[in-house]
């Protein structure tokens, strides 16, 4: 059973709640081109009770299209038409994280903005159906925090708050139920992928390994 497997059983089963990988994307944020990001944000799911809640895709069926694929009229979210979108192009440094990233390809890669005393309610995002054995032939979520305040808190049910900080990178078990607060004065930005590990699965359980070690983490 190799590290993947490993982490995302115990991800199935509720007992992790997340693991920070040993990652760090500050060398790519670009002040420049997050300014250019901020004209596409749209409202994300604006019919639930969340508040100041907006994102744009740098990767999927197009900037405004932040919703899964079956919103859009196709059946499989694995292999809907995704692809960079224009905004990759006005964010080249950002984009170079994801072309580095131990992954094959991406359905999704969004930017998620929560407004000063916005909200996302406790919410999970179990897809509604049985998941496949193996999730690295699934869709995995990736969370970096691009700008998070310290009065901002992400906190996921029965194990607390994810102890996000500017740069860092996060595999997250949105299975669980969890919510965001923002009680800062400022917005807060995060980035979130679905990524297809597939053929790069050897430099994912790298990357997996020395996470673990670093922050001593126990499967």
């Amino acid at each position: 059973m190799d590290t993947a497997t490993r982490v995302f059983d115990k991800f199935k089963d509720g007992t992790l709640p997340w693991l920070e990988l040993d990652m760090d994307f500050n060398p790519y944020v670009d002040d420049k081109e997050l300014a250019k990001v901020d004209k596409h944000y749209v409202p994300h799911r604006e019919n639930e009770s969340h508040k100041g809640w907006s994102s744009c895709c740098l990767h999927g069926l197009g900037i405004d299209k932040t919703q899964v694929a079956k919103e859009y009229g196709y059946d499989d979210e694995l292999n809907a038409p995704y692809k960079w979108t224009q905004l990759s192009q006005e964010t080249p440094a950002v984009k170079m994280f994801w072309d580095k990233f131990p992954a094959e390809r991406y359905s999704r890669i969004r930017f998620m903005k929560l407004d000063p005393a916005g909200r996302i309610d406790w919410h999970n995002d179990n897809p509604g159906h049985e998941l496949p054995e193996d999730l690295c032939e699934y869709l995995i979520p990736i969370n970096v925090a691009i700008l998070h305040p310290a009065l901002c808190y992400m906190e996921i049910k029965d194990h607390g708050l994810v102890p996000f900080r500017h740069g860092k990178v996060f595999l997250l078990n949105i299975l669980k139920d969890h919510q965001v607060i923002n009680n800062a004065n400022v917005e807060r930005i995060h980035m979130i992928a679905q990524a297809h590990i597939g053929n790069k699965r050897t430099e994912f359980n790298t990357l997996l390994d020395r996470s673990i070690k670093k922050y001593g983490v126990r499967l």
